[in-house]
């Protein structure tokens, strides 16, 4: 199945998805379907309008993760850095921490780790002088 570059994400024609093949259903949700593949600009405008959405970290945090789970979590963490400013002052690797927390124990994980990441002293950019926190 070819990507074909829309905004969309749209997933084909009709029965290409193996989601019953509703062409209507494709054309809007074609993107969360298993198999198919995104390309990075679509992903990263697909993740700033999520989370310009959500004003709640948390949930911001969960959306986009439970949209985008082929993704790598260092990925995801750089790509919603960029789009919330409350995480200004955390890490990447901060950011990977709570998206891990969400995953696995909710919103209770999520909220203890966000405590312990806001209380520890910050590092510098883990190795990568290319890369702007």
């Amino acid at each position: 199945m070819a990507d074909t570059g829309s905004e969309e994400g749209e997933a084909g024609g009709a029965g290409e998805t193996g989601a019953g093949g509703d062409g209507e259903t494709d054309d809007v949700i074609g993107w969360l379907l298993p198999g198919h593949r995104t390309a990075p600009a679509e992903a990263l405008a697909r993740i700033q309008r999520l989370c310009a959405a959500w004003p709640d970290l948390h949930a911001a945090m969960f959306i986009v993760l439970a949209t985008h789970p082929r993704l790598p979590r260092d990925m995801l963490a750089a790509a919603i850095k960029q789009f919330r400013p409350d995480l200004d002052a955390y890490t990447r690797e901060d950011v990977v921490s709570l998206l891990t927390a969400i995953w696995n124990g909710g919103k209770s994980g999520f909220d203890a780790v966000l405590r312990t990441r806001a209380n520890s002293p910050k590092k510098g950019a883990g190795g990568f002088s290319w890369v702007k926190e």
